[in-house]
């Protein structure tokens, strides 16, 4: 397809406020000029992302991940440039001709194939063959806002219709059986439908793209009873939760998340006032889960069925949130309902006064294990005591795990020192023994390449002041710098932004394929200088390179007279000499480093 106009693509980055698009994914807070948060590309517990608003670019200082809005974007979802151009384009109301429009990458198709099957499905719903479903969604008590909010759709009986619809619209079948949407026939060739005569639940990453679906039968004889998307390259079932999209700003302002399992639970919910929910929807609550929901709020308040399914649901899920180091509470709804059930028989209220209530994770545990085990006898202390130290050891904040621990002990009636001891035994059983190193080969490993730190906060300098990249050309040669990819940034700043006068970042990054060469301008430009002292920095650090240089040529040279000697080279070790003291002279007084 033609490149898009860089003339557009800058109207799109000035368009598109960094902090505010990543706000959509984690949790930022102000800190000096920069906007921190957890890292959401690799697990944390102390924020190391950092965002910066006047460079419009990000950093994390943890993983290494840096770059502009549309590598955020493309980063986050999964998803070529171009793609996230057009994502981004869309958002800010800025039109791409229709010859620009992304479609090559597999990503992209996937993508706009669920797209299309959203649409198809929730256009359904209200046609005669929906009416079913929507029936059923009325005895549910769903309105129509939810409906349309949500896009709950209706997939046909037939076995091909959607696939008929796609591939009239030019979709690969092939495409099709990669976004999860048809399966391969087991005889013969062809394909058909994978969610057919199904209420439909679309499910949405966090920037409200279709990713998936889950399906829900209404007949009793057809099964499985809920039938989801497979993985698929933009959907990992894992690290996905229905209704985050719509939920995150909610939950960050409770700072606390209620976690429910079903889409009508979720949609019960979400319909009634209570916005800061979240479902797991088709598969157990897992630590990806947890990671995810730590971006936006540190409690997690799990709200499962009043009934022994969802009580064993919920002591899996505290084990996963205890050991993501968040903080858990249960609520226990009254048997027989569900989250859906309890709002529309006692409404929204109620339900929010349970959430106030809720017990702590030791609480339900030990209410379960008093269920299961007579706690008055020895032998279910015991018992009890062994399951209770299985939670403790998946709770990896080693505060949390003591103080519950003396908790625990105490409500059991159990000697603490004796019930830390066998914590420890089996936290030791569960530490995995190191791996024995491997064999000397006389092979040896390089060292990964780092940028020395001046040379990163020179580089950042200049990124922040470009009216030093001038100067510093005249005085530094790129070959000065000991890093190749700070060697390849100072050659392209030298040569194409010398006259600069002023430095659009996340332009220059866009220009620059090299992924390494964008985390090293993100971190560079990270660097913070006191505005009063500018130019005190830029000589101190051109000074510091210029030495660092004239340093080692000194050194090479000191060698090569050693061996010269060596070999009584008369002339050359005479060469060298006058050579190794005009070195010398020069770092004394300052200059820089001859041309090679």
């Amino acid at each position: 397809m033609p490149q898009i106009p860089q003339e557009i693509i800058q109207r799109i980055r000035e368009a598109a406020d960094i902090v505010e698009v990543i706000s959509e994914h984690i949790q930022l807070r102000k800190t000096g000029r920069n906007f921190v948060g957890l890292c959401p590309f690799h697990g944390e517990k102390t924020p190391s992302f950092n965002v910066n608003p006047e460079l419009q670019i990000y950093k994390c200082f943890g993983c290494d991940a840096g770059g502009d809005v549309f590598k955020f974007v493309q980063q986050m979802d999964r998803v070529s440039f171009t793609e996230a151009v057009a994502h981004l384009a869309q958002r800010t109301g800025i039109g791409l001709p229709l010859s620009q429009q992304p479609g090559d990458e597999l990503s992209d198709q996937l993508y706009r194939a669920s797209e299309l099957a959203a649409k198809y499905y929730h256009h359904l719903l209200r046609q005669p063959q929906g009416q079913e479903a929507l029936a059923y969604l009325r005895k549910r008590g769903t309105s129509d806002e939810t409906i349309d909010r949500f896009g709950l759709g209706w997939a046909p009986a037939e076995w091909d219709a959607f696939s008929k619809v796609a591939i009239r619209r030019q979709f690969d079948a092939a495409v099709l059986e990669r976004a999860g949407l048809v399966s391969a026939r087991r005889e013969g060739k062809g394909f058909y439908d994978r969610f057919r005569e199904r209420l439909i639940f679309p499910i949405a990453n966090l920037s409200g793209r279709t990713i998936a679906f889950g399906a829900r039968t209404l007949k009793a004889e057809q099964q499985p009873k809920y039938l989801n998307s497979p993985e698929t390259p933009i959907y990992h079932k894992s690290s996905t939760l229905y209704g985050l999209h719509q939920a995150r700003e909610a939950i960050r302002r409770h700072e606390s998340v209620l976690v429910v399992e079903g889409y009508m639970d979720y949609l019960g919910l979400a319909q009634r006032g209570i916005e800061h929910a979240v479902a797991s929807a088709g598969t157990a609550l897992t630590e990806e889960h947890c990671r995810l929901i730590a971006r936006f709020a540190r409690r997690v308040v799990l709200v499962f069925d009043g009934d022994e399914a969802g009580s064993a649901a919920s002591m899996r899920g505290l084990e996963v949130v205890l050991a993501a180091g968040l903080e858990a509470n249960v609520v226990s709804l009254p048997g027989g309902h569900d989250p859906d059930t309890y709002v529309q028989a006692e409404g929204p209220d109620a339900l929010l006064e349970l959430v106030g209530k809720a017990g702590s994770a030791l609480d339900f545990h030990l209410e379960q294990l008093a269920r299961r085990y007579d706690l008055r006898t020895l032998e279910g202390k015991a018992r009890a005591a062994e399951a209770v130290q299985s939670l403790l050891a998946r709770c990896r904040d080693a505060v949390r795990r003591d103080l519950l621990l003396r908790e625990a002990s105490q409500r059991l009636g159990i000697d603490e020192k004796a019930f830390r001891q066998q914590l420890q035994q089996t936290l030791r059983r569960q530490t995995p023994r190191p791996q024995q190193p491997p064999q000397e080969t006389g092979a040896t490993t390089p060292p990964a390449e780092l940028t020395p730190t001046y040379e990163k906060a020179l580089l950042g300098l200049l990124l922040n002041h470009p009216q030093l990249i001038e100067a510093s050309a005249e005085q530094l040669a790129p070959e000065t710098f000991t890093d190749l990819r700070a060697q390849r940034l100072a050659h392209l700043l030298f040569t194409e932004y010398r006259l600069a006068r002023d430095l659009d970042l996340s332009a220059l990054m866009g220009r620059v394929a090299d992924p390494e060469l964008v985390q090293l301008i993100s971190a560079c430009a990270m660097e913070g200088f006191d505005p009063a002292y500018v130019q005190q920095h830029w000589e101190g650090l051109v000074r510091r390179l210029n030495e660092e240089a004239l340093t080692r040529q000194i050194n090479q040279c000191r060698q090569a007279l050693k061996q010269a000697e060596r070999e009584a080279r008369t002339e050359e070790v005479d060469r060298l000499n006058a050579e190794l003291m005009h070195l010398i002279l020069r770092r004394q007084s300052g200059k820089p480093p001859p041309a090679p």
